[in-house]
């Protein structure tokens, strides 16, 4: 019996000093993995972005840190499988195309490993179902059925290229059986992800004095750009082109896109070469443009103007590309907040009449927003209080009113803005209802535009934008074409006058309204507009009983009520002013 236990006990050393067991690498991985199981189930956690952020940076660094262990394939292909999920919840394509590159990374650094063709397939289907992008699809779906023959993923990957492209599938299964090793490393080599730079798409926006075009891009880019004058006895207009070197486009961009606003008529995209992409604009007008690329994500931005003095700074060259931190805070304190409007106001607002307002209920279609613990979604609730303020604005105060969406319908937060613009709008209103990682948090807020240095407030910001902290300094750039045409003291005005207009209207009837007062930040739905703009997060509905609130028609008509008090009060202090 003595020797039966001290056998035992020898087990467990000998089980206690092997590398399996002992295995430090291992235990981290597992805590990653709880870490990333306990994300999925918890309906709180998985609302904000930081969260996923931190999980998948985890399991890359886990697979980059130890490239040879045994999990190194399997955490960056749970990396991959994370940022799909955050794609399902922030239906951001930039999150689809993280997923697809680190699936495509497995099969890279880690071909031999059984995970190399799930990867791939699952790669695939991201460029087939959320990219649009059927060449980048077939390129991985040959791939598995060439290099893994033998795998598991043969018959999807072999039913799929059936469908996409019947003569990638023969290629594929009837590679040259009498290739020398050099050419068979360099079919290999050709048939890596890692291709040319893809143009993923293309938006353009009308703006005070100038339009701009924004090429969407899968990475940094090298270009050149040119000018051909117009002709007006043969009827040609003025031209401004760009190459993209080392590019292709996805197949969904339109070869010919009309926009005709007052500076451009339509855009033409094509392949001029095989490894470039030329984007020509057809203008009406030119006197004065600008090329720039931003990062985080890669896209080139294409300024045009009428005139020379469309924005501030007409000449980037000069200059870095994007102003210095300090120098945007040092303009933003110099415009005063807001205290007491009827002595420290002077308004610029040229026409202080209201004639026509835009009321923008947030999120819509495939972007839900915040959800609420029973299930409430954000874009619903907003929509009501949408409809019921534009009525009421119409009816009390005598002006127009359009909605952004009328609708359970998707907008991209520069079509919102964009919208007010070409209506030439004399408000901008967005409303949007907040989430918090406390239940227990609860109250109204009102915001308006500025680059703000409070980290609070700029993770705010960065949740409701759908981007990271470092992100949010690309805003400082665009904040500049703001400043020619600044709407800052307005948006301030306008933004304390609803805030005071909604709490005392909600406290008049329900109990522990919380009054957080008016903050600034960098909101991309705020960012282009060019007349008063604010955003009104009308509770929060992380919070039990605001949920219950937000769903009840009487607290809308009180949110909207309060909105319109407000907006009158605004008005009535720019008629105060302007009389003096």
């Amino acid at each position: 019996m003595y020797l039966r236990i001290v056998a035992v006990c020898l087990g467990f050393l000998i089980a206690a000093s092997s590398p399996v067991f002992g295995d430090e690498a291992n235990l981290q991985f597992q805590r990653i993995r709880g870490d990333y199981s306990s994300l999925i189930k918890s309906t709180r956690d998985k609302r904000y972005r930081d969260n996923w952020l931190r999980i998948i940076d985890e399991f890359r660094r886990f697979s980059n840190d130890h490239p040879t262990h045994s999990k190194g394939p399997a955490a960056l292909y749970m990396a991959g499988r994370a940022c799909e999920e955050l794609y399902r919840i922030s239906l951001a394509e930039r999150d689809a195309l993280q997923a697809a590159e680190l699936f495509d990374d497995l099969d890279v650094k880690f071909p031999d490993s059984s995970l190399a063709d799930d990867a791939l397939v699952l790669s695939a289907k991201i460029y087939d179902s959320i990219l649009k992008d059927s060449q980048e699809a077939v390129s991985r779906y040959s791939r598995v059925v060439s290099a893994y023959p033998g795998g598991d993923q043969v018959k999807p990957a072999s039913e799929a290229l059936s469908r996409l492209s019947p003569y990638a599938l023969e290629a594929a299964l009837n590679p040259p059986s009498a290739a020398a090793p050099e050419e068979e490393v360099a079919n290999e080599i050709k048939m890596k992800p890692a291709g040319p730079i893809r143009l993923t798409g293309i938006r353009s926006e009308a703006r005070s004095g100038f339009s701009r075009v924004v090429l969407e891009l899968s990475g940094p880019v090298e270009f050149s750009y040119n000018t051909l004058p117009g002709n007006a006895e043969k009827n040609v207009s003025p031209r401004l082109y760009v190459d993209l070197r080392e590019t292709t486009r996805v197949t969904t961009i339109q070869s010919n896109k009309v926009v005709n606003d007052p500076i451009l008529d339509q855009i033409r995209t094509g392949q001029a070469r095989p490894d470039q992409v030329r984007v020509v604009l057809d203008l009406h007008v030119l006197q004065d443009f600008r090329v720039f690329p931003l990062d985080n994500p890669a896209r080139l931005v294409i300024d045009v103007a009428a005139q020379k003095t469309a924005w501030q700074e007409s000449n980037p060259a000069l200059q870095p590309l994007a102003p210095q931190p300090d120098r945007i805070s040092k303009i933003l304190q110099e415009t005063p907040l807001v205290k007491d409007p009827a002595v420290d106001f002077t308004a610029t607002t040229q026409n202080s009449e209201l004639k026509l307002i835009v009321v923008d209920p947030g999120h819509g279609g495939k972007d839900p927003g915040a959800i609420g613990p029973n299930g409430v979604k954000e874009k619903d609730v907003v929509l009501a209080i949408g409809k019921i303020l534009a009525q009421r604005l119409k009816n009390d105060l005598q002006c127009k009113v359009v909605l952004t969406r009328d609708r359970d319908k998707f907008l991209t937060l520069e079509e919102r803005t964009g919208l007010a613009n070409r209506l030439n709008a004399d408000l901008f209103i967005s409303v949007h209802a907040n989430a918090s990682h406390s239940r227990k948090t609860r109250g109204i807020e009102t915001y308006y535009l500025n680059f703000s240095k409070n980290e609070d407030a700029a993770s705010v910001a960065a949740r409701e934008n759908g981007i990271t902290l470092k992100e949010v300094s690309d805003l400082e750039m665009i904040l500049f074409d703001l400043m020619a045409n600044s709407k800052i003291n307005e948006s301030s005005l306008l933004a304390n006058k609803v805030q005071n207009g909604v709490v005392r209207e909600l406290s008049d009837k329900y109990s522990h309204v919380k009054d957080h007062g008016v903050r600034q930040g960098p909101f991309h739905v705020l960012v282009g507009a060019t007349m008063p703009s604010i955003l009104v997060e009308a509770a929060y509905i992380s919070n039990h009983r605001e949920e219950a609130r937000l769903t009840s028609r009487a607290y809308q008509e009180r949110v909207a009520r309060g909105i319109v008090n407000g907006v009158r009060s605004f008005a009535a202090t720019l008629d105060m002013v302007a009389k003096k």
